[in-house]
């Protein structure tokens, strides 16, 4: 499977992508992840910018996995850029995706917008988003903050990450029922992660996952 990433930060952060990687070769699915991805950018950036189209044409991806800024979020903007460069998805063989991060750690009530909005776009457009965001909502009913958020209140640490990571593996792949991390090559557990932590990430993210797609 190929696949481009199309973000800021947060998707490359802790090498995020790389994770879903992993995950993916974990369950034996051979996997090429791109990056194009600019900090602090929203989509309408990326959808102006010359290096997306080109590799989105000639890249030859499955997927393409777009994420839009969290900081500052802008529903019309992330209608505008999502919009674009699904059209530009639509005219190779790949599919398209979101990934929609968190909302900032002191804004925490922004995520319901951000939410509402990837979940409008996603049904009216029929394609998947994978949200970590709501992840991160469920989690940090048991978790301190400082689990999932580094000192800037935006960024994630390595375990908000992961957690991101394995959501948009449950979302990519469609997957109905929850892998046991501590039976195959789980990335988290391999960093040094605690394998109970890891599980419950791999519970939320399936269920939350299936939640918003269906």
């Amino acid at each position: 499977m190929k696949i481009l990433f199309i973000g800021n930060s947060h998707t490359y952060y802790n090498d995020m992508a790389h994770t879903v990687q992993r995950l993916l070769e974990a369950t034996g699915e051979k996997t090429h992840v791109t990056m194009l991805t600019r900090g602090g950018k929203p989509l309408t950036f990326h959808a102006q910018d010359p290096a997306t189209p080109f590799n989105i044409r000639y890249g030859d991806y499955d997927v393409v996995i777009a994420q839009d800024r969290a900081s500052s979020f802008d529903a019309v903007s992330f209608e505008e850029g999502a919009s674009a460069l699904k059209a530009l998805t639509d005219t190779t063989d790949a599919r398209f995706m979101l990934y929609m991060p968190w909302a900032l750690r002191d804004n925490r009530e922004a995520q319901r917008d951000m939410t509402e909005a990837y979940l409008t776009f996603c049904r009216r457009e029929s394609c998947r988003f994978a949200p970590a965001g709501e992840v991160f909502t469920k989690l940090l009913t048991t978790e301190p903050v400082d689990a999932l958020y580094r000192e800037d209140g935006n960024h994630a640490t390595p375990l908000g990450s992961y957690a991101a990571a394995v959501t948009i593996f449950y979302t990519l792949t469609g997957r109905k029922r929850t892998l046991n991390p501590t039976k195959m090559d789980d990335p988290g557990i391999a960093d040094g992660f605690d394998a109970e932590m890891c599980t419950r990430i791999h519970a939320i993210a399936c269920h939350v996952a299936r939640l918003y797609n269906g």
